[in-house]
């Protein structure tokens, strides 16, 4: 006697997602759109790594992957039914009748690479919360399953495709305000930011498995240390204390960060001051001369690193031509070059920073802008790389201290919600600057882009500002400026005020 099968509490036709692969990348994006359609549906939803002519004919299909590892998408790309991106992180999203089903609907989720297809599935959550735009009811927003799961079935067809506007999309930080390391690179991949710049006196005991977790949501971590930065007592105009600075750099390096898996190193040097002169000669002359004996040598035992030179503009102003001799293979993040976006403030005037404050002749959106370009072209064979601020930074006057070896990102959930509600008045007052002055910040990314450098690198100063706990409107705002700062300001602001960033997924 064949067995009877189980009777369906909820009927009519339902969703199955089919997914390419569950490895690395992938895995997190399966998960992440599981979890998001999940929340609409009153059943469990089925999730199969391929797909039967049953499943085809009578469910509505969820494509998720690359042409590589799904047949179903690359069927539909062959098919000319879907147009991927040929370029890296480019994803196309489509909704379409299904071809395979008689009143069925396939969504597709196609990245051109792995990284392609996290990120379009986080740009489809983000915009599935704003029910006007993808879904076809008219319910109001609500958790009552019946109405989502009505508005979900109701999906209308559409299709878009995108790629990433800028390389290198990230968040520079000290390490030790990094409470909770999965959460911090989970909400990162949220954003579509695909870099960490993570600075420590030393790396963390735990730093193989928090870069091998960062990796596995599309993020590479490049490590900083310092080469004479917050060193008073050493003068680079004096070969002996150049000598110093190289034999410790590269000390430095061999011992803890030569057997990492990074994606890179970032350094500072004695450059965080607002004198332009040494010894009858720039600074800008004196730091080429000094990094360029450091790289050299660095790049002799192991020529793949990328090496990011962390600059403040303060010590520089109009000497930067003096800089076209530095290795083409180290670039420069530029810092505190202007008002918005390098300002501590998101402000368009010089904020009265100790240093900034005293560059009065960038002191104005568009002279900001006009030495920027200059930057990003008077080294042609370089990409131009830049540290904005705007958001939050460390309690340098009454909680900072060097440190030595530590945990980093194990702290307790309570202790981290506590810092949180300490810091958001704070982060108040950013969110509202930014809401006001983000057409500014865009408008510059887009002059930058307009100059066709070799490549892009922004990682913004977002550290203690617990963006592990939540996604800040106003780090949203930076996420979406970067991805593609060629859009309307109107559609930037829309999709950054997405609820799928602050609903504590």
């Amino acid at each position: 006697m064949p067995l009877a099968k189980h009777k369906l509490r909820y009927e009519g036709t339902r969703w199955s997602i089919v997914y390419g692969s569950r490895e690395g990348v992938e895995c997190f994006a399966l998960s992440e759109l599981q979890r998001n359609i999940q929340r609409r549906l009153p059943y469990v939803i089925g999730v199969h790594g391929e797909a039967d002519g049953d499943l085809l004919r009578n469910d509505h299909v969820i494509l998720l992957g690359t042409c590589a590892n799904n047949p179903l998408i690359a069927e539909l790309a062959k098919q000319k039914r879907l147009a991927i991106p040929r370029r890296k992180e480019g994803y196309a999203v489509a909704c379409m009748e299904s071809p395979w089903g008689r009143g069925t609907k396939a969504l597709v989720i196609a990245g051109h690479d792995a990284a392609g297809v996290l990120y379009g599935a986080e740009d489809f959550n983000a915009r599935l919360e704003d029910n006007a735009t993808l879904l076809g009811s008219q319910h109001p927003t609500t958790e009552n399953l019946a109405w989502l799961r009505e508005d979900f079935d109701a999906i209308r067809p559409f299709a878009y495709a995108e790629a990433p506007a800028i390389e290198d999309r990230g968040i520079w930080t000290w390490g030790y305000v990094i409470y909770d390391y999965r959460r911090f690179f989970d909400n990162m991949a949220r954003l579509r930011l695909n870099m960490a710049t993570i600075w420590n006196d030393c790396p963390p005991l735990n730093c193989p498995e928090a870069l091998q977790y960062a990796h596995s949501r599309g993020v590479r971590v490049v490590l900083g240390f310092p080469w004479g930065w917050g060193y008073g007592n050493l003068d680079l105009s004096k070969a002996r204390d150049r000598r110093i600075i190289r034999q410790a750099a590269l000390k430095d390096y061999r011992e803890h960060y030569r057997h990492l898996d990074i994606d890179g190193l970032y350094f500072q040097t004695l450059t965080e001051h607002s004198k332009t002169r040494l010894a009858g000669k720039s600074i800008a002359a004196w730091t080429c001369l000094l990094v360029n004996e450091i790289a050299g040598e660095l790049l002799r035992e192991r020529p793949d690193i990328p090496i990011q030179f962390g600059l403040h503009a303060t010590s520089i102003q109009k000497d930067y031509p003096h800089l076209r001799k530095l290795d083409p293979r180290v670039v420069i993040a530029w810092e505190d070059a202007g008002v918005i976006p390098y300002s501590y403030d998101p402000v368009t005037w010089c904020d009265g920073h100790p240093m900034t404050g005293k560059v009065r002749a960038l002191g104005s959106p568009e002279r900001t802008i006009r030495y920027s370009e200059r930057l990003a072209t008077f080294r042609h064979d370089a990409g131009f790389a830049m540290v904005p601020k705007g958001w939050m930074l460390l309690r340098w006057g009454d909680e900072f201290e060097h440190h030595g070896p530590f945990i980093m990102g194990e702290r307790d959930p309570e202790f981290i919600r506590r810092r949180l509600h300490e810091r958001q008045p704070r982060w108040d007052r950013m969110n509202a600057l930014w809401l006001q002055n983000y057409p500014l910040a865009a408008k510059f990314y887009r002059a930058i882009l307009a100059c066709r450098p070799p490549r892009v690198t922004v990682t913004g100063l977002v550290e203690d500002g617990l963006f592990e706990e939540t996604i800040q409107p106003s780090v949203a705002l930076f996420a979406e400026t970067l991805w593609n700062p060629r859009r309307s300001d109107k559609d930037i602001l829309q999709r950054a005020m997405s609820p799928y960033y602050r609903r504590g997924l």
